[in-house]
């Protein structure tokens, strides 16, 4: 009976775990600020300590929702990263998801990138980040103040 009550409590915090997502920053960031020392010797792109995520690829210039995942462990599971917005002077919700080939670091950099986005002063009004799994189910999100609201 008592290895049963383990079992059962085992399995309750396994179904509860999730990557308990904290907001670090949000801000706009050009392209420059993403260059490392490494870049200019190598010419090879990289990310440092963040896992980052665009809209468009082509495009470092952005706004930028920074991240960071308590438990690493839980990382490997994500396989895609859906973010929802809502854009100054609407309503109307848009989203847009990206796919995850390999998450693991716990900082993560989600950016509104490209077009629109590369103005100083573009930004959502509000957002929802989800991570999922390969079945599309959120694992873990963060959001904005005002898209609780």
């Amino acid at each position: 009976m008592k290895t049963l009550f383990t079992l059962i409590a085992l399995l309750l915090f396994a179904a509860s775990a999730n990557a308990e997502l904290t907001i670090i920053s949000t801000n706009h960031r050009d392209a420059d600020s993403f260059k490392r020392f490494s870049e200019f010797f190598t010419g090879k792109h990289s990310d440092g300590r963040y896992s980052v995520f665009r809209s468009d690829e082509t495009s470092r210039d952005g706004f930028y929702v920074s991240l960071l995942a308590k438990d690493k462990s839980i990382l490997p599971k994500v396989s895609e990263v859906k973010v929802q917005y809502v854009k100054s002077g609407s309503q109307d919700i848009h989203s847009f998801t990206l796919p995850v080939i390999e998450l693991n670091k716990k900082r993560i950099l989600v950016g509104f990138t490209g077009g629109e986005w590369e103005s100083g002063d573009s930004h959502p009004v509000a957002w929802k980040i989800e991570l999922l799994d390969s079945s599309s189910k959120p694992i873990d999100s963060a959001q904005s103040f005002l898209w609780s609201e």
